[in-house]
């Protein structure tokens, strides 16, 4: 489609340029189906943005599409009620006219009204890969603490040092592993933080998926922690989630989000509500407890292969496209 330009995540500030970026792309959406309107079977939007006129173009030219949500609009920002309940009407219409829409998970198709959800399918986010090991934690003389994503201040790095803390304060030799985007700067001044507290840091930079996933599969804990400050992260649609579950290490995550109320009464996790030191009890129990271990990963992996089994996407992903490819 040609370039369409570049415009960061909005984040509530920059309206007039947000919302010319909208215009040139759906212009530019509506101007390629128009000109490829004869060979086109069924077209892909991802999120409310890229389907406001080019859905409606669709449903002009009778071209059947998908729409794939990654993240619920109404959600996304902390809009007043009625600003929210417009927008989710709003994309219940595009939701109604497709052809098929996609959620990462049950809670998303649940937020809108229900009669859409028969036009709503859930296909979790998942690697295409299976990131499961028969590696237990703990079976090394080290602790190994893992986080991959972006690094800086506002991504509550502080907790990683608490834990570390903790985890020396106990007599275990730590190690973080970090990769992901970060400030030369900030990363420094975090080696100095952990190595000041007797943690070894190492910092792997910007890693692919399956290169990321490898190094959580031999690490022992991992935190997905989303700030419920914003409301984006108390309805994200976690990957990483299952990838620590799905590798056997062992998920620390803040109990405000939806996907952390999905896995509470598997046993799976270990929640904290205010701070990272109410994981500590029970995660020393884990490394005390060999039973207790072996069991909890046990408990993990059979969720992670009923819920989010490559193979189960992979299917399901057949059935929604072999008609079109």
């Amino acid at each position: 489609m040609g370039d369409l330009g570049r415009f960061d995540y909005f984040d509530g500030n920059g309206y007039g340029k947000y919302l010319l970026f909208l215009l040139k792309t759906n212009i530019k959406t509506c101007i390629y189906l128009w000109k490829h309107r004869s060979e086109l079977e069924f077209v892909h939007f991802s999120d409310l943005e890229s389907v406001l006129l080019g859905g409606l173009f669709c449903k002009i030219l009778n071209i059947k599409y998908i729409y794939n949500i990654h993240d619920n609009f109404f959600q996304r920002y902390a809009f007043n009620k009625m600003l929210a309940a417009f927008l989710c009407r709003l994309e219940s219409i595009f939701i109604r006219m497709s052809h098929k829409t996609l959620v990462p998970e049950s809670f998303r198709r649940d937020a809108y009204p229900t009669s859409v959800h028969s036009r709503i399918e859930v296909l979790r986010n998942l690697p295409d890969f299976d990131v499961t090991t028969d590696r237990l934690p703990f079976t090394d003389s080290q602790v190994v603490l893992f986080y991959g994503g972006w690094i800086s201040p506002n991504r509550n790095m502080d907790i990683y040092l608490t834990l570390a803390s903790y985890l020396i304060s106990i007599n275990k030799d730590v190690i973080v592993v970090m990769c992901g985007w970060g400030s030369e700067q900030y990363i420094q001044q975090l080696s100095h933080q952990f190595e000041s507290k007797g943690a070894t840091f190492r910092y792997l930079g910007q890693l692919s998926q399956s290169d990321s996933v490898g190094y959580l599969k031999v690490a022992d804990i991992s935190i997905a922690h989303y700030s419920p400050d914003k409301i984006i992260n108390v309805f994200a649609a976690s990957n990483k989630i299952p990838e620590i579950i799905g590798s056997n290490t062992i998920l620390l995550t803040n109990a405000q989000t939806k996907m952390a109320n999905e896995i509470l009464p598997y046993d799976i996790s270990i929640q904290y509500e205010a701070s990272i030191s109410e994981t500590f009890e029970p995660l020393q129990r884990l490394i005390d407890d060999r039973q207790a271990l072996i069991e909890f990963i046990a408990r993990a992996n059979d969720y992670y292969q009923s819920n989010y089994n490559p193979r189960i996407t992979t299917n399901r992903m057949r059935e929604l496209f072999d008609e079109y490819l």
